[in-house]
């Protein structure tokens, strides 16, 4: 069954009410300086975590953002973190400077995805992959990669001192990824430009979104410490309908994209919702893919695949492998 491209608006809550205390807490969020990303850093600063690590492309927007967010939250230390998704080196680059910094890790929010503007979706990544599927898969499955170890440390530690919190993984998917390639992962282009010269298809973005959901599936398989969850932020008015309406004008979505965007669509606020409770509430079952706070969505035949996820996880970690070294740091 596949899901409905247009859900229903979220369903709003005070976050501010559900979301339990940060203190002490470190939370790792990529593409904080603008839309859901720079809006779930308010909501967390609410509650006055340790710190707070805002990574993103624009470093420069970055720091307008940061220098916004101190006037609201002095007491909550946000920094900032030079990373572009589309160079696994420079995931590699901000994942090292991060480690050396930091001793925990208890949220990492995987929010930021290509296609907020047609600058920010390269044809193919620095790398060689489709732009989309490089930006919105493989920068953050390297990224998770090489922070997991920090994340397990700070599970052990939790434990060691006797905290019930959980170390969360959140990737920020789409119920968009019900229009991917009926194969589901076209592993024979994943190094090609997305077709008719386009910077974003519909379908290229599907294919990048069921690739994260799969990615989290697997992740919670590897590492049952762990809490992870794949969300859908629900259809809410950012750039990146106007991105595939501009670039792909035969699909349904192209020619309704932004009067039904008015329409239709949720907030920001409303957006950041699901993956604020998915980020923190002990009640998230690992593995899980959240279509609204707490409900979990009739997934796709793909998106259970559990065959297809191993296939993806297998010919990633063959992919990554140049990019990752053993950290010994925290593997007590």
């Amino acid at each position: 069954m596949k899901m409905s491209l247009f859900s229903r608006k979220p369903r709003s809550l005070r976050s501010e009410s559900r979301t339990p205390s940060l203190s002490g807490k470190v939370i790792f969020v990529t593409g904080g300086n603008a839309s859901l990303g720079k809006q779930s850093i308010i909501e967390f600063a609410k509650h006055e975590p340790a710190e707070i690590w805002l990574a993103a492309r624009d470093i420069n927007r970055a720091h307008q953002t940061v220098l916004e967010l101190y006037r609201q939250f002095p007491n909550t230390e946000i920094k900032v973190l030079e990373m572009d998704l589309a160079s696994l080196d420079s995931v590699r680059e901000a994942a090292e400077i991060f480690l050396t910094s930091a001793g925990r890790l208890d949220v990492l929010l995987l929010n930021a995805r290509a296609g907020h503007s047609s600058r920010d979706t390269p044809r193919l990544t620095r790398d060689g992959y489709e732009g989309a599927f490089g930006v919105n898969h493989m920068g953050h499955a390297l990224l998770t990669k090489l922070l997991t170890p920090l994340l397990l440390h700070t599970v052990r530690h939790n434990r060691n001192s006797g905290c019930v919190a959980d170390v969360h993984v959140v990737v920020v998917s789409s119920s968009l990824m019900s229009h991917a390639p009926r194969r589901g992962i076209r592993f024979d282009q994943l190094k090609a430009p997305a077709p008719r010269h386009s910077r974003l298809t519909l379908r290229s973005y599907a294919q990048s979104k069921l690739a994260n959901t799969l990615f989290a599936r697997r992740l919670a398989r590897e590492y049952p410490q762990l809490t992870v969850a794949a969300v859908h932020p629900g259809i809410v008015r950012t750039h990146i309908v106007g991105v595939i309406a501009r670039h792909d004008g035969n699909n349904l979505l192209a020619k309704l994209g932004r009067p039904l965007s008015r329409a239709c669509m949720g907030s920001v606020q409303d957006g950041i919702q699901n993956q604020l409770w998915a980020a923190t509430s002990q009640d998230v079952i690992s593995g899980e893919y959240y279509s609204h706070v707490g409900v979990k969505a009739r997934m796709t035949k793909l998106a259970r695949d559990d065959m297809l996820a191993e296939k993806l996880w297998q010919w990633t970690e063959v992919e990554l492998e140049n990019y990752i070294t053993l950290n010994t740091r925290y593997s007590d």
